[in-house]
């Protein structure tokens, strides 16, 4: 009897181990029918049709309850509605899903702001800021926001002192670029046609 018992156990062991591959296929195929239709939701919401950018953005959702992006998407939609309350809401589910999410930040950023809370505002926009790449439209907005709303000053040290280190630092990685380049053609030149 203690055979069989533990033939039983391994058999279903076996089974249970089996079956992990493909949940992990099926969470992975799920993820990629939600962003499929997270995409066609953004597509119709570009045409102005927010019922079925909504309704898209909704599937994507059942889909994929851990994906952020349509979290944020909804978001707006509800906010270009007046629903201020559900789109907070919305943002807040992308965040929650990832703190790092950047356009959930600077959407409840701009909520807060529209809704004149602005502690909350600066602290999106300070969160926008630090996930932006120095040279994306988006950094200089969250900062232009941070100085408009009195976080910083335009010379201010720590957050602007990070983003000119690394403005400097790409700068000077171009500039090594091209010169490198301009090197390369002046020995081209210099000895005629290498093959």
């Amino acid at each position: 009897m203690h055979r069989s018992t533990f033939r039983c156990a391994a058999l279903v062991g076996l089974a249970f181990l089996g079956s992990i591959p493909n949940a992990i296929i099926s969470a992975a195929s799920l993820r990629e029918e939600a962003v499929a239709y997270r995409t066609q939701g953004y597509e119709a919401q570009r045409r102005g049709d927010r019922a079925s950018a909504k309704s898209f953005y909704q599937k994507a959702i059942e889909l994929d309850p851990t994906y952020p992006t349509p979290h944020n998407d909804v978001g707006v939609l509800l906010e270009e509605e007046g629903r201020l309350e559900d789109a907070e809401r919305s943002y807040k589910d992308a965040l929650s899903l990832n703190p790092n999410h950047p356009e959930a930040n600077a959407n409840l950023a701009m909520l807060y702001e529209r809704l004149g809370q602005k502690e909350k505002a600066i602290a999106h926009w300070t969160k926008r800021y630090q996930l932006g790449d120095p040279a994306a439209p988006w950094t200089d907005r969250a900062q232009q926001r941070l100085v408009a709303l009195g976080a910083i000053k335009q010379a201010a040290p720590g957050l602007n002192d990070a983003s000119a280190t690394r403005r400097r630092l790409m700068t000077e990685e171009l500039q090594a670029h091209a010169q490198s380049v301009e090197e390369f053609r002046a020995v081209t030149e210099e000895h005629g046609d290498w093959p």
